[in-house]
């Protein structure tokens, strides 16, 4: 191995290759590195993230060819991405062998030209699913029932345009949803039940346009409330005159509902923010982090444990994890990886492996493998390198040999970024253009700004569709719709004008009408993507800072807030610092937890 690859008692301060910026390696990196024997990363946190991030395709599809039938096939990876792709059932099934794709390692040449050869070779499925009943155009996802463009999930059943979800059923259009029902248009929500267009809210029912309300029912444009119920703009009413209000109100009425929506944002602007959403956490930082202990600068996680630089476990156990994005499930050991779940060990620098890996560095869509190095494709294989059978001794000899010229014979990208052994997968061999990847979500760059960071760009095809119906001719209330508008071709209100992916035209299935129908929630405006990226606006984003709790005694810092109770710090200010997903421009008022919960008690 690399001689970096030591025990290191005190912090050490590198400069990040790619941006040049400098990041903190600390003694718990090192003895993490040293644990799974790999060297400390040359890229910061947050450009591996970006990295990573750049080679996920979260929600898009596409149509591309089929590598078998020449059949134009519904697929992660666009038409003018160089990967060949099958038919999922085909991909799976014994109708070809992955191994006829081996070849022997050349060791004239760098790895990662070497493996983007394979890469471009090797089939792969057209979409990354598991378990799927009943389901049309969801990717992403596992053991799903009965759902339509759903993406990124789990578990969920006969919901629509989910992303980021986990076991809810009967839900639309949401976005970060854990085992909800009934519910429509939420972020971050929690066993909520009939919740409408809320955020952040656990275990509470028919809440509607509220926010970090826990336990409640029957609210209205509410902020911060625990186990209250009629109430309001955070004020209590009878349960006879709360339905007088409501009624009023009248969210069928898209006009009625987007000033109810503007109302109900600046309303959760005058309250205290806890500085990050948690719960349930012990030695923790980061945000969206829940039952967690010792997970560091982790970014939606649960059921973590000794882990950093974390992100999107939809659910636990994960262990000694770091650098690793996307899914969990009985995960331990891995390290500068993107998507795997459901039984992962020792797993490093690989992408989309599921379910029960272990030992896997460098591979691509192998599932059930063990102890393979530079391989794509593979079904529960062991001992291969570049899909190469090898003997358990040959394997191990053949590995290091590889490991070694990785140092010797590294790969340089078109930006002059070197790429050794312990590296992720440079970003300018992703399958997918930067504006289809997360990464894009988190970091948005346009073509220029992209390109010249040396992430992919190319343009991708895109199907048009003649609208029918006018954004503004869309009857204002979800009563006057009539059942035909699934019919319809209707055009977003955003008209392609946007930055948010706009498609300009959308259809709406008969699932949604009758739902929406049912609960009395105006028809929706926006495409899917625009509405998608509106859900994001109200998201924190994985970047952190330092910063001091606004509590100034009394009242909040900028005056707005008027304390409740007094705080142990009396009538000063607050001395309290976190880390916080909040930058220092956001308008919201931050509190620490012990300012934020003296508040909420």
């Amino acid at each position: 191995m690399t001689s970096e690859i030591k025990n290191t008692s005190a912090s050490s301060v590198r400069t990040c290759q790619n941006c040049k910026n400098e990041f903190i390696i600390e003694p718990d990196d090192f003895a993490f590195y040293e644990k799974i024997q790999v060297p400390p990363p040359t890229f910061c946190s947050h450009c591996r993230y970006q990295r990573r991030l750049s080679w996920r395709n979260t929600w898009h599809l596409f149509k591309k060819t089929d590598a078998r039938t020449g059949e134009k096939i519904f697929s992660l990876f666009p038409e003018e991405s160089p990967i060949k792709i099958y038919e999922k059932e085909y991909w799976n099934g014994d109708g070809w062998d992955p191994m006829d794709y081996g070849r022997v390692y050349d060791f004239k040449r760098p790895f990662f030209e070497q493996f983007r050869d394979l890469f471009h070779t090797v089939p792969l499925p057209a979409h990354s699913v598991t378990n799927l009943v009943n389901c049309e155009y969801c990717t992403n996802a596992n053991d799903l029932k009965g759902c339509y463009l759903v993406r990124a999930s789990t578990r969920s059943e006969d919901s629509i345009y989910l992303i980021w979800d986990h076991e809810s059923k009967h839900c639309l259009d949401s976005h970060m949803t854990n085992r909800c029902e009934l519910s429509y248009g939420n972020l971050n929500t929690m066993r909520c039940y009939k919740t409408f267009f809320s955020v952040d809210c656990e275990d509470c029912q028919s809440v509607i346009l509220s926010k970090d309300c826990v336990g409640c029912s029957d609210c209205f444009g509410c902020f911060g409330l625990r186990n209250k119920s009629y109430y309001i703009w955070n004020e209590p009413h009878t349960k006879e005159s709360y339905a007088e209000v409501l009624a009023s109100f009248d969210i069928g009425s898209a006009k009625s509902l987007d000033a109810l929506t503007r109302r109900a944002y600046a309303h959760w602007k005058k309250y205290p923010h806890k500085f990050m959403h948690g719960r349930q956490n012990l030695g923790v930082s980061g945000d969206y982090i829940s039952m967690s202990k010792n997970a560091k600068q982790c970014f939606r996680v649960r059921g973590t444990e000794d882990s950093k630089f974390c992100q999107n476990f939809l659910d636990g156990p994960s262990k000694d994890c770091y650098d690793y994005s996307n899914w969990g499930e009985n995960v331990e050991l891995v390290y500068e990886t993107l998507i795997a779940g459901m039984g992962v060990y020792n797993v490093r620098f690989c992408w989309n492996n599921f379910p029960n890996v272990k030992n896997l560095e460098y591979c691509i869509f192998c599932p059930g493998s063990s102890d393979c190095f530079g391989c794509i494709g593979l079904k529960k294989k062991q001992y291969c390198i570049f899909n190469t059978q090898y003997s358990k001794d040959e394997f191990e000899k053949l590995r290091e040999r590889i490991i070694a010229q990785m140092h010797e014979i590294p790969y340089v990208d078109k930006k002059g970024r070197i790429y050794t052994y312990g590296e992720f997968f440079p970003s300018e061999l992703s399958p997918f253009p930067y504006e289809s990847t997360e990464a894009y979500e988190f970091f948005p760059l346009d073509e220029h700004e992209a390109k010249d960071k040396g992430f992919v760009w190319y343009p991708t095809t895109r199907q048009t569709y003649p609208i029918t119906l006018k954004s503004d001719s869309i009857p204002d209330h979800i009563k006057e719709v009539s059942d035909k508008v699934v019919q319809e071709v209707l055009e977003c209100a955003h008209r392609g004008e946007c930055k948010e992916e706009c498609i300009g035209a959308f259809r709406v299935v008969s699932e949604e009408v009758a739902f929406c129908k049912q609960m009395n929630i105006a028809l929706p405006r926006l495409c899917p993507n625009c509405r998608h990226y509106s859900r994001l606006a109200l998201r924190n984003s994985p970047r952190f800072f330092v910063r001091k709790c606004q509590c100034a005694g009394i009242a909040s810092e900028n005056g707005i807030y008027k304390n409740f109770v007094s705080h142990s710090h009396g009538d000063g200010h607050c001395q309290i610092e976190f880390e916080t997903s909040y930058g220092p421009e956001r308008k919201e008022i931050i509190y620490c937890e012990q300012c934020y919960q003296a508040e909420v008690a």
